[in-house]
C-alpha cells in the first residue's frame, strides 16, 4: 500500500456544499437566491467553514491509519499498535590508533571519552571505553564514536581523524589516526522506513526462525539498511568414505543426512581424478535420510576400497544473513557485527540456529548508451540532458536497491523514454539474471562499474 495515498472519509467539494445549503435555504424561505444576494454570500462563507472542517476531519482520519500517518502521529501508532519505536539516528564508529613517543615501563591510560577530530574540526569522536597502551608497546587501538548522530560521520577514510582534542588525557602522546573508515552512522528513520519496519515487525513475535523475523531484527540495527536476505545455506560436503561388501559381493558406500542433494553427487577415485559416470560406474538410492551408493562390478571403481565423495547439502540449523545498504553497497564490518548481535539474542533466534552475516556476491555492470533528441522537441537541450542524467542515476539506485534484482536494461529504457528523448541505443548492460538466494546459494547484487552516456544529437521525427 502506498503511503502517498490520502483517503477521503468525507466529501470536500465546496460546490456541492454550497448547492446543498442554497437548496435548503430556498426550501425553508421560499425565496430564490441570486448570485449577488447577501444571503448567498453568507452561505458561501458558511460553506467554506464547513469544507475546512471536513478537510480537518479527513486529515485526522488519515492520521489514525499507520499507512498514512506522519511524524509524531505515526510514532504514537507504531508504539501503540506494534510496540515498535522509530529507529533513532545512529552515530558512526571507527577504530583510532593512539601512539606514544616511546615505550614505557608502565601502561599508559586512554580514558573513556577521550576526544579526537579531523583536520577541519567539523566533527568530534570520543572513545567508548577505557583503554591502555600496554607496557613496552607504542600504541593501542580504541573504538571511537561520533558525537553527532547520523550519516554525516560516515566515509572518513583511514588517516583523516588524526587530531587529539583532549591533549592532557594521554601521557607521552605523539600521534593518532583512524585505521579504518568511519561507518555505521544513520539518520533517523523516515516515515516510509518506519512504516515498513512496522509491517515487517509482525513476523518478529515468533522465535521459530521465520524469514520475516530475521529481516525485521536485522533492520532494527540501522535505517540505512535497504534489504536483508536470510537463507539456509547450501554447502558442499567432501569426504573419503570406505566401501563395504554385501553378501552378494556388491560394494557400497553410505552417507547419512536429511538434507542431501543427490543430484549433485560426484564419485571419484581420489580428489584429483575425473568423476565416475553415474549409471555406468555406480548408482545410488536416497531413502530415509541415507544415501546408498552401489559400485558397479564392471565399472571404473570396482577395484577400490574407498571412494572420494562430493555432494551438496542444505545446512540444517544454519542461517546466513546478507544485508544491502540504501546506497547500494554491501554492509560493512561494523554493520554486519551489529546485525549479528541483534539476530543472535536468545529472544530472537531459535536455540538451534547458528546465525552468521555474510557478503552477497557482487555482479558488476556498465552503462553504455547513446540517445537522440527530436529536432522539434519543445523541451530545451539542457533540460533533456539533465533529465537523462537523473534517469540514469535513478536506474543505478534502483538496480542496486534489492538483493537478487536482475540487471534489467528495459527499465533503464523506460526511464529514459520519460525524459523526452526520441530514441535510445543501449549497448550495455545486457539483461542478466541474478541469484536471490531462494536456491540456498549465495545471493547476488548488481554493482555499477563505468557509465558512458552519449548525446547523439538531433533527429527528424
Amino acid at each position: 500500500m502506498s503511503r502517498d495515498t490520502f483517503y477521503k472519509f468525507v466529501d470536500t467539494d465546496s460546490d456541492a456544499v454550497v448547492a446543498r445549503l442554497v437548496s435548503a435555504y430556498e426550501n425553508m424561505t421560499g425565496r430564490t437566491l441570486r448570485p449577488a444576494d447577501p444571503d448567498r454570500l453568507f452561505i458561501s462563507w458558511v460553506a467554506s467553514v464547513i469544507v475546512q472542517e471536513r478537510v480537518d476531519q479527513n486529515y485526522v482520519g488519515n492520521q489514525n491509519l499507520p499507512s498514512r500517518a506522519e511524524g509524531e502521529n505515526l510514532d504514537a501508532l507504531g508504539e501503540w499498535i506494534y510496540d515498535i519505536k522509530r529507529l533513532a539516528a545512529q552515530p558512526s564508529k571507527c577504530t583510532v590508533r593512539f601512539n606514544i613517543s616511546a615505550a614505557q615501563s608502565t601502561s599508559i591510560a586512554i580514558p573513556q571519552g577521550t576526544r579526537v577530530t579531523d583536520a577541519s574540526g567539523d566533527l568530534i569522536w570520543y572513545t567508548t571505553e577505557d583503554a591502555v597502551i600496554p607496557i613496552g608497546s607504542l600504541y593501542a587501538d580504541v573504538m571511537v564514536q561520533c558525537e553527532t548522530a547520523g550519516d554525516i560521520g560516515n566515509g572518513y577514510v583511514a588517516g583523516q581523524i588524526n587530531t587529539l582534542v583532549d591533549v592532557d588525557n594521554i601521557l607521552y602522546f605523539s600521534s593518532c589516526a583512524n585505521i579504518d573508515t568511519a561507518s555505521g552512522g544513520a539518520n533517523e528513520a523516515t516515515d516510509e522506513q518506519y512504516y515498513e519496519l512496522m509491517r515487517e515487525g509482525l513476523d518478529s513475535y515468533s522465535t521459530a526462525g521465520p524469514v520475516g523475523a530475521y529481516i525485521y531484527w536485522a533492520k532494527t540495527v540501522s535505517a540505512n539498511i535497504a534489504d536483508v536476505k536470510p537463507i539456509q545455506p547450501r554447502l558442499t560436503d567432501v569426504q573419503t568414505v570406505p566401501l563395504y561388501t554385501d553378501s552378494d559381493g556388491y560394494k557400497h558406500a553410505f552417507i547419512a543426512g536429511e538434507h542431501l542433494l543427490p543430484d549433485s553427487l560426484e564419485v571419484r577415485e581420489n580428489s584429483t581424478s575425473e568423476p565416475a559416470i553415474h549409471g555406468i560406474d555406480y548408482s545410488y538410492i536416497y531413502d530415509d535420510q541415507l544415501l546408498n551408493i552401489e559400485i558397479k562390478s564392471d565399472g571404473a571403481l570396482a577395484a577400490l576400497n574407498t571412494v572420494h565423495i562430493t555432494i551438496e547439502c542444505i545446512k540444517a540449523g544454519y542461517v546466513y544473513l546478507y544485508a544491502l545498504m540504501n546506497d547500494g553497497t554491501l554492509a560493512d564490518a561494523t554493520v554486519k557485527a551489529a546485525i549479528r548481535d541483534a539476530c543472535n539474542q536468545d529472544t530472537v533466534r531459535p536455540l538451534t540456529d547458528f546465525v552468521a552475516v555474510e557478503d552477497a556476491e557482487t555482479v558488476s555492470y556498465n552503462i553504455n548508451l547513446t540517445y537522440w533528441i527530436d529536432r522539434n522537441s519543445t523541451k530545451s537541450l539542457a533540460d533533456i540532458q539533465a533529465d537523462v542524467t537523473a534517469a540514469v542515476n535513478e536506474f543505478v539506485a534502483w538496480q542496486s536497491g534489492k538483493i537478487g534484482r536482475d540487471i534489467n536494461p528495459s527499465y533503464l529504457e523506460w526511464l529514459l523514454k520519460d525524459t523526452g528523448v526520441k530514441r535510445v541505443a543501449i549497448v550495455s548492460p545486457a539483461f542478466t539474471e541474478l541469484r536471490n538466494g531462494d536456491d540456498h546459494t549465495v545471493p547476488q547484487v548488481a554493482q555499477i562499474g563505468t557509465i558512458s552516456v552519449v548525446n547523439g544529437g538531433f533527429e527528424d521525427e
